[in-house]
């Protein structure tokens, strides 16, 4: 399936990473992600409730950043992926990539991209 609601630059602040002075302080990771699932039920209806929104997503994905205090971006990005599975009910797979800037001081940021499929009931 190559439909999909797609979500850029997607700012979110959390506590992540493995100094103590990450541990004190909010940084601002930039999330990035493909949800992938039919469409066509949206596009034929013209009903948000036949597809995934788009600014409930974005907005539960903050929520679970702001509450976070994992250390490593890996875990996040498996707790983040496992939760939409959850409570978005219509996703089939997604893509998920979390950018750490800053983290470097050479590089523009550095994180991580994980793709997961729903795993069958």
């Amino acid at each position: 399936m190559s439909d999909k609601v797609i979500i850029r630059g997607l700012k979110a602040p959390t506590i992540i990473g493995l100094l103590d002075w990450e541990r004190e302080v909010r940084q601002e990771l930039i999330l990035d992600i493909d949800l992938l699932m039919d469409t066509k039920p949206a596009g034929n209806t013209d009903d948000v409730k036949m597809t995934v929104n788009y600014a409930a997503v974005s907005e539960w994905l903050i929520g679970e950043c702001e509450r976070s205090t994992f250390k490593l971006i890996e875990a996040l990005a498996a707790h983040l992926t496992d939760s939409v599975f959850k409570n978005f009910a219509l996703v089939d797979s997604l893509k998920l990539t979390i950018k750490k800037p800053g983290a470097v001081a050479q590089a523009e940021y550095v994180g991580v991209e994980i793709a997961r499929q729903r795993l069958a009931d």
